[in-house]
């Protein structure tokens, strides 16, 4: 529990997936010791494979992102914010469902783009029929 709230608590939300692929990383390496400790060839292996294969997702993300691990990891502990704090500016307008359906009567090309929540609601078909 410890080391998993050390190794988040400082992380910002663009190097959360590295984080997440570590601590995977962390329990193969457990595993791995686990089957050490209990003589077990298959916790050995499997905790190996989970443990590096945790560990080189990690690196090829980090890679990617164009920073070192120790900088996801280490790089946001202890620091302040830097800079005045950002001011929001414009304004909010309330649209109801039939300025909407207006909006998209009005428009030539309408683009949806499906996410998670779309598919978890079986949404698509009906999407589909608009």
């Amino acid at each position: 529990f410890a080391m998993g709230y050390h190794m988040t608590a400082s992380i910002g939300g663009a190097d959360m997936p590295v984080v997440v692929t570590v601590l995977n990383s962390y329990s193969g390496w457990a595993m791995c010791a686990e089957g050490f400790m209990l003589s077990n060839s298959l916790l050995i292996i499997v905790g190996a494979l989970v443990g590096s294969s945790g560990a080189i997702l990690s690196y090829i993300m980090c890679v990617a992102m164009n920073r070192l691990i120790a900088n996801v990891l280490f790089g946001g502990y202890a620091t302040l914010a830097k800079g005045p704090q950002m001011e929001i500016t414009g304004e909010a307008t309330d649209v109801n469902v039939d300025q909407t359906v207006e909006a998209l009567l009005a428009a030539k090309h309408v683009v949806i783009v499906p996410g998670y929540g779309l598919a978890v609601a079986k949404a698509q078909y009906a999407d589909a029929d608009i």
